[in-house]
């Protein structure tokens, strides 16, 4: 029995100490107990994201091309179940004002209503998402570039490039009533003046100021991070839950380039952004851009890196299973995959597809998603941002290889097509 004991002690230590080494090194590891404890009432998906604790989903890209605009939408096996055509919706009299250049889209907690920004014509189109009814097209400012729901579910939050704003549109979900509710002038923070008046290589149209870009909130729902740009750089933290929004914190261009990500750690105790630079065409960078990480108890800056092991950093998003930050460099094709437990690079990822943009993950974090430029791409640097394949990678996490290639525009639209934002939606 002395024995089976030692040997069961031996058994647990080399167990303990495995798990150990995958969390540092960012194992991906599904063991036969994992299986077992899948609980009696979860239904697999039959598709690529079957496997343990998996709901079942819908994948949704965002075609923001010439004259197209569309949203192709996925069932988890990868067939095409839906297309939201927004210039045919127009042309129906289905919704009341052009939705051009579809770019971000963020679903509501429940996955019940999804809003996507589109900067061509500066609104927030606002879908049901079980019937795919665009049940209102709000304006909210010139390059409305990013919109996503609060944790809470009761506000929409905007960045708008061209007009330099961060714009409310209260969101009453029961009786699916929206409307805009308070703006934030960043030109008129003093903030603002302090750190970014006068910095070139930004946003807002024809001012070439420091314009919002992207945003995350923190976990409680009170603060908003906003980066910065598109080209300039830069971050503010913005209390939301204040009777007026205003900037609580700035991090001017030189201390922090964000003008790109923001992704949330799964404790959301911290904030990662990031800086992508697309170099120059005629002598392009070997590596370009930076990311950084944010306690979000007090806003302070804990650590910056300039290691991206690419091109231009662009998207990034953290998986739902393990600690594990996916960031893509549009410019070279290929990304790193971070342990935000360590905040070290433990994965390369070699290559994800044609100038890659936006990720999201499946429910179960098997698979990830990534867009996938076109050959005349409507925003970014054309010489990091253009594409040969429009559509989006399926990469399986296991191996970090792609899995599979979609490329939904029939062939006559693939030189038009140019695919951006993308969201996973769970079928609960």
């Amino acid at each position: 029995m002395t024995k089976f004991n030692d040997q069961r002690k031996t058994l647990s230590a080399f167990l303990l100490a495995l798990l150990a080494m995958c969390i540092l090194q960012g194992c991906e590891l599904i063991t036969k107990d994992l299986i077992s404890l899948q609980k009696k009432d979860d239904k697999p998906n039959k598709g690529l994201g079957h496997g343990p604790f998996a709901k079942d989903y819908e994948i949704w890209a965002l075609d923001q091309g010439v004259n197209l605009s569309r949203i192709h939408i996925y069932n988890s096996g990868l067939k095409e179940t839906d297309v939201i055509d927004f210039p045919a919706l127009l042309s129906k009299g289905e919704i009341d004002q052009a939705v051009t250049m579809p770019h971000m889209i963020g679903f509501n907690s429940t996955h019940e209503y999804a809003a996507v920004a589109s900067p061509a014509s500066g609104n927030v189109a606002i879908i049901r998402t079980k019937d795919r009814k665009v049940i209102d097209v709000i304006f909210t400012g010139a390059g409305a570039h990013m919109a996503s729901f609060t944790p809470d579910d009761k506000s929409i939050w905007v960045a708008n490039i061209g007009t330099v704003t961060f714009n409310e549109i209260t969101a009453d979900l029961e009786n699916e009533i929206f409307a805009l509710g308070r703006e934030l002038k960043l030109l008129d923070q003093q903030e603002w003046k302090d750190n970014f008046e006068g910095v070139k290589g930004g946003g807002g149209g024809v001012l070439n100021v420091s314009a919002p870009v992207c945003h995350h909130f923190t976990a409680n729902g009170k603060y908003a991070y906003l980066t910065l740009g598109p080209g300039a750089g830069g971050l503010v933290v913005v209390d939301i839950q204040a009777a007026e929004p205003k900037i609580v914190k700035a991090f001017s261009r030189d201390e922090v380039k964000a003008n790109c990500g923001l992704a949330l750690s799964q404790d959301g105790k911290k904030m990662y952004a990031n800086w992508g630079d697309p170099g120059s065409a005629v002598n392009p960078p070997s590596q370009s851009g930076q990311w950084y990480v944010f306690n979000t108890s007090d806003h302070t800056l804990i650590k910056s890196s300039d290691e991206t092991r690419g091109v231009d950093a662009h998207g990034a998003r953290t998986s739902p299973k393990g600690p594990w930050l996916w960031q893509v460099n549009r410019g070279s094709d290929n990304g790193i995959v971070i342990n935000t437990m360590t905040d070290k690079i433990v994965h390369n990822l070699d290559f994800v597809g044609s100038s890659p943009d936006i990720i999201d993950f499946s429910p179960d974090g098997k698979f990830a998603f990534i867009t996938l430029r076109g050959p005349n791409p409507r925003s970014g640097a054309a010489h990091v941002a253009t594409g040969t394949t429009p559509g989006f990678s399926v990469i399986n996490t296991s191996n970090r290889k792609i899995a599979a290639l979609i490329q939904p525009a029939p062939s006559e639209d693939l030189q038009a097509s140019d695919f951006h934002g993308i969201g996973v939606r769970s079928l609960y």
